[in-house]
């Protein structure tokens, strides 16, 4: 078999993932309802919950954190003035059709990512140089291949904080989440699935006809699973996941604008920085750094006051006069989040279907079965993937 690029499976995918679309909400059940317990209340897990319900489908979320979202983070605190940053997902495509309905959907306001004034930094050409922000999106076209980086055009973000979608979902949910549950035991039989979990530091259990799995992988293996085969167990262990760190700067101003620069820069090590707080109002400001493999998991393994510290001195460099308008900083390693344990993976593209594929009562979903991984995107096409066979599906 000849091998495939990512950028190729996202290609040949393409079709197929467009004919997902949304369920519709008054979609005839082909089977009987099915009581679906769904693990992980993050983009895959809330979404395959909130059309499941539609279909009519008894449904139960289990959610160890106490938020929903998962990886879709908004960070509003240790921020003054309401600010706020993201730690997870950032940036919506205008070509992720799903992520965009149901932004429609719920009614959130959209905005550019980028702003259209001002200058941007990049260093990638071995100097420096002050760019439109087209400039900052072709360093991202220049070391990324293409797959981040086509135009400021086709960049938007939720107005107040992306963590408003999850938490749309999850006002559509109501108590059908349950949050502070971490699943620690996945079984099954002939009959039924069983997951065991602890709450309030007791383990409690729940049956269902079908388990919708999107934990990630990276979590999943750390779970006793005797309810998989052997062949999906390897597949979880195998499946690498990757670093992001990322290092917030909180300024008493944003002096950087008078120099003529919107605060975003493409370092020669190519490392993002942006400037989430362009579009809010008030004096105050915030940089961040957004660094991915290698250089996050240097920068995991610091202490959080070394992060800010080195970073600050980077930062100053490119924005001078940083040190002296410097407030307070945080930090966001997504290694060493409990519930991630990475900030995204991917099985491969030679795996992604046989490892979307159930495993008897045990049904699976999330951005890392998707050729869209590390994209709200993904977890939403293999959600929705995961509805049609469990709502298709007449006897489990």
């Amino acid at each position: 078999m000849v091998a495939i690029t990512r950028r190729q499976f996202l290609r040949r995918s393409a079709l197929a993932v467009a004919g997902v679309g949304l369920v519709p909400p008054r979609l005839v059940i082909k089977g009987p309802a099915k009581k679906v317990l769904i693990l992980g209340a993050g983009m895959a897990g809330l979404a395959a919950g909130y059309e499941l319900s539609k279909l009519g489908h008894d449904i139960t979320i289990l959610e160890a954190r106490t938020r929903p979202g998962g990886r879709v983070f908004t960070m509003h605190e240790p921020f003054a003035d309401g600010l706020y940053a993201e730690a997870g997902a950032a940036r919506i495509r205008d070509n992720h059709n799903l992520t965009l309905k149901y932004v429609k959907a719920f009614n959130l306001p959209l905005e550019p990512f980028y702003p259209a004034d001002l200058k941007a930094v990049r260093f990638d050409r071995g100097s420096r140089e002050e760019v439109p922000i087209s400039g900052y999106t072709d360093a991202m076209t220049r070391n990324y291949g293409g797959e981040l980086g086509d135009g400021p055009e086709i960049w938007h973000q939720i107005k107040g904080g992306m963590d408003l979608l999850p938490k749309a979902f999850a006002a559509q949910l109501g108590d059908k989440i349950q949050y502070g549950a971490a699943v620690v035991r996945i079984e099954q039989d002939a009959k039924q699935a069983t997951v065991k979990f602890v709450k309030d530091r007791t383990t409690q259990t729940l049956t269902a006809d079908v388990v919708l799995c999107t934990i990630p992988f990276s979590v999943l293996r750390k779970l006793e699973l005797p309810a998989l085969s052997s062949r999906k167990k390897d597949l979880i262990k195998r499946t690498p996941y990757d670093a992001v760190s990322r290092v917030y700067l909180q300024t008493k101003s944003r002096f950087w604008e008078t120099n003529g620069l919107n605060g975003f820069a493409f370092t020669e090590g190519a490392i993002e920085i942006w400037h989430p707080t362009w579009s809010q109002p008030g004096p105050r400001g915030i940089l961040m750094s957004y660094a991915r493999p290698t250089e996050a998991d240097r920068i995991t393994k610091l202490k959080e006051n070394e992060r800010i510290s080195e970073t600050l001195g980077q930062l100053d460099s490119i924005f001078t006069g940083l040190r002296l308008n410097f407030e307070r900083g945080t930090t966001k390693c997504w290694l060493e989040d409990e519930w991630s344990r990475g900030a995204w993976g991917f099985v491969g593209v030679l795996e992604a279907v046989k490892a979307s594929e159930p495993d008897g009562r045990i049904y699976f979903a999330g951005e890392h079965l998707s050729p869209w991984y590390s994209w709200v995107q993904g977890a939403l096409s293999s959600s929705l993937r995961a509805v049609k066979l469990i709502d298709s599906t007449a006897d489990v």
